[in-house]
């Protein structure tokens, strides 16, 4: 089977703003493709109004993140910007909660309101999310470990955010 379509487009952040998200998915740092694919996939099935990807210090959407996505990135809004940290201030200006993920994070993601409207920031493995996206974000969640392994990786660590989100929305009748 051959597919043939059109070169893709990334909205601006004004243009994904406009359409009233409630649910927006920032990715910073991630450099694995399969990981941004795997986020992508993710969060298209999460019922995410867009992804929001730096011009710098990510992964491509390369064959193989798409591959990764198996489609899902052809649904979604994705929309590139120049630097997160002033992407972070637009947003929370447009009314819109930032939580980064962060495992020293003050607040378990379950205590949390994600039936507000919410970007979540999903930072890269070991280093996760930079020092300033991080400040400028208005809390810092954790999901909690029990093992022995301090974090998951970045697209399980989205996961598990990711469908948090929708089991409180499905809770308040927003599903």
């Amino acid at each position: 089977m051959i597919a043939e379509l059109k070169p893709r487009q990334f909205l601006t952040l004004k243009a994904l703003l406009q359409v009233q998200p409630t649910l927006l998915v920032a990715l910073d740092g991630i450099q694995d493709p399969q990981n941004l694919g795997a986020i992508l996939r993710t969060s298209e099935a999460a019922g995410a109004d867009g992804v929001i990807l730096p011009e710098h210090r990510t992964a491509p959407l390369s064959p193989a993140a798409l591959k990764a996505s198996s489609g899902a990135s052809e649904h979604l809004r994705l929309c590139r910007v120049a630097g997160l940290p002033s992407a972070i201030a637009d947003i929370k200006r447009a009314a819109i909660w930032c939580a980064a993920l962060d495992p020293r994070g003050e607040m378990d993601v379950w205590d949390f309101d994600l039936t507000q409207p919410v970007c979540l920031v999903i930072g890269a493995e070991g280093a996760g999310v930079h020092r300033l996206v991080r400040e400028r974000c208005d809390v810092r969640l954790r999901l909690p470990m029990r093992g022995r392994v301090a974090s998951l990786n970045a697209s399980a660590a989205a996961a598990a955010l990711l469908y948090e989100v929708s089991r409180q929305r499905a809770r308040a009748g927003q599903a």
